[in-house]
C-alpha cells in the first residue's frame, strides 16, 4: 500500500522533470532521418531493432550516428559481412504498443531482432503484473510470426541513477522498480528458446547521448548479434505466390511516383555500374507480374523480356547479389533468348531492389557478351550502386532508405 501511494506522488514528478528540465533527454534532438541503416559488404544480415529509448537516436541528428548505424558497423566489423538495419522506434513507445508496431512487418526477412522496450514502464512506475502481462503479449507475437533460425535479444532497462541531472530520490524509485521488471524480462525471455536476455553493461559512467556513446552501445550488442548468427543459416525464403500481391503492389505504388519516363539522375547511376564494371551493358530492371521492364539502361536500348527468361527475376528471389559467369554452361540460362541469341550474354550479376516495406521488386544489374569474374569487392561496390538506385527510386517515400 505504501509503495502506491509513493508511486502516484512520484509519478507527476517525474513527467514534471521530463518535460520541464533543459537536463531531460526528451528535450534532446532526435533522428528523423531513413529508417533503414546499411553497412558495406555483401550476403547481408538483416537486423530489425524495434522500441523506445536508446534505439531512438537522442542526442544525434542522424541514426547512422545513432545506435542503428553503429551497430550495423559494429557486426558488419565481426562477421566480414554486410548488414542492414531496418528501424521502428518511437521515444513514447511502450511494450503494449510493441504488437501494433510490428504488426505489418513480415519478421521472416530478418536474421536477428532487437527489443528495447522498458524505459516509459519504468519511469511511469508501472506495477510488475501488468509489465509481465504486456511483454509476454509482445514476446509471443514476436515467436510466433519470426522463423525459428531468427533469434530475438532483448535489451534490459538501464539504470537512471546514473544520470547525475536525474533527482536522486526519483532516479533510486525508478531504478528499484527497473530491477524488478529486468527479473521479469529476464524470466519471460527465457521461456522462448530463440530469445536471449541482454543485460545492460556493468559500471558505466554518465555520459550525454553522442555518437561515441552509442558506438559504445552498439558493440556488446553486435557481439551477442553475431555468436548467435548461424554461418549455415538458410537463405531468405524465394518469393512465392501468398507474396507475390504484396510485390506487386509494392511495384505498383512506385510505378505511381514515379512520373515522367525520364529520369536523367537513374540514368547516370546505370551508366555508373555499366563503366564501373566495364561491362558492354547495365540495367535499372522492374519485375512485373509476366515481364521485366528495363526501367533505366546503359550500352544497348531498353527491351521487354518474359519473366521467365529474366535473371533478374531470380534475383528479386536472394536477398544477396547474382552471379552468372557464363550463362551458356549453365543449363539453367543457356536457352534464355539473351544468351542463345542476340546480344549473346555470357556474365550476369545482380542485385535486388527493394521497397521500404521489403518487398523486392527489381534489380540493378551489369552484363557483358564475355565471361567474366566477380570478386568480393565488385560484389560490395555492385550492392553500394544498388542501394542508391533504391534510395533514388523510393525517394517520395517517407521511409525510404
Amino acid at each position: 500500500m505504501l509503495s502506491a501511494v509513493t508511486h502516484a506522488l512520484a509519478r507527476p514528478l517525474i513527467r514534471t522533470w521530463l518535460t520541464a528540465s533543459p537536463h531531460s533527454w526528451e528535450r534532446h534532438v532526435v533522428a528523423t532521418d531513413s529508417p533503414h541503416l546499411h553497412a558495406p559488404g555483401t550476403d547481408p544480415d538483416r537486423v530489425l531493432l524495434v522500441g523506445d529509448g536508446v534505439a531512438t537516436g537522442r542526442g544525434v541528428r542522424t541514426h547512422e550516428l545513432g545506435l542503428p548505424g553503429h551497430l550495423a558497423r559494429s557486426l558488419s566489423a565481426l562477421t566480414g559481412r554486410a548488414t542492414d538495419v531496418d528501424i521502428v522506434v518511437d521515444g513514447r513507445m511502450t511494450v503494449r504498443q510493441g504488437p501494433a508496431a510490428v504488426a505489418e512487418i513480415d519478421l521472416a526477412r530478418f536474421d536477428a531482432i532487437v527489443l528495447s522496450f522498458g524505459a516509459n514502464e519504468a519511469l511511469s512506475l508501472i506495477d510488475v503484473a501488468t509489465w509481465a502481462d504486456d511483454l509476454s503479449a509482445l514476446l509471443t507475437d514476436i515467436a510466433s510470426r519470426a522463423p525459428t533460425a531468427t533469434t530475438t535479444y532483448v535489451l534490459g532497462i538501464p539504470s537512471f541513477t546514473v544520470n547525475p541531472h536525474f533527482p536522486p530520490r526519483l532516479g533510486r524509485l525508478v531504478d528499484r522498480n527497473s530491477v524488478r521488471l529486468n527479473d521479469v524480462m529476464r524470466r519471460v525471455v527465457a521461456s522462448h528458446p530463440s530469445m536471449v536476455f541482454v543485460p545492460e553493461a556493468e559500471g558505466h559512467a554518465f555520459e550525454a547521448e553522442s555518437a561515441p556513446v552509442y558506438a559504445r552501445w552498439a558493440a556488446p550488442i553486435a557481439l551477442h548479434i553475431s555468436d548467435g548468427l548461424d554461418p549455415a543459416r538458410p537463405a531468405a525464403e524465394d518469393t512465392v505466390q501468398a507474396d507475390e500481391k504484396a510485390r506487386l503492389r509494392s511495384l505498383d505504388r512506385l510505378e505511381r511516383l514515379r512520373g515522367t519516363d525520364d529520369d536523367p539522375e537513374l540514368d547516370q547511376l546505370t551508366d555508373r555500374a555499366r563503366q564501373l564494371f566495364g561491362t558492354t551493358l547495365a540495367a535499372v530492371t522492374l519485375i512485373g507480374s509476366d515481364t521485366q521492364e528495363m526501367r533505366s539502361v546503359s550500352g544497348t536500348d531498353a527491351l521487354a523480356l518474359p519473366r521467365s527468361e529474366s535473371f533478374c527475376d531470380t534475383t528479386i528471389r536472394r536477398t544477396g547479389h547474382l552471379v552468372i559467369e557464363d550463362a551458356s554452361l549453365d543449363s539453367r540460362y543457356a536457352d534464355y533468348s539473351v544468351v542463345a541469341g542476340e546480344p549473346g550474354i555470357r556474365f550476369y550479376a545482380g542485385y535486388p531492389l527493394e521497397a521500404p516495406d521489403g518487398q523486392r521488386v527489381g534489380a540493378l544489374c551489369v552484363m557483358d557478351t564475355e565471361a567474366r569474374r566477380f570478386s568480393t569487392e565488385d560484389a560490395t561496390a555492385l550492392r553500394a550502386l544498388a542501394l542508391a538506385v533504391q534510395r533514388h527510386l523510393f525517394r517520395h517515400e517517407p521511409d525510404a532508405g
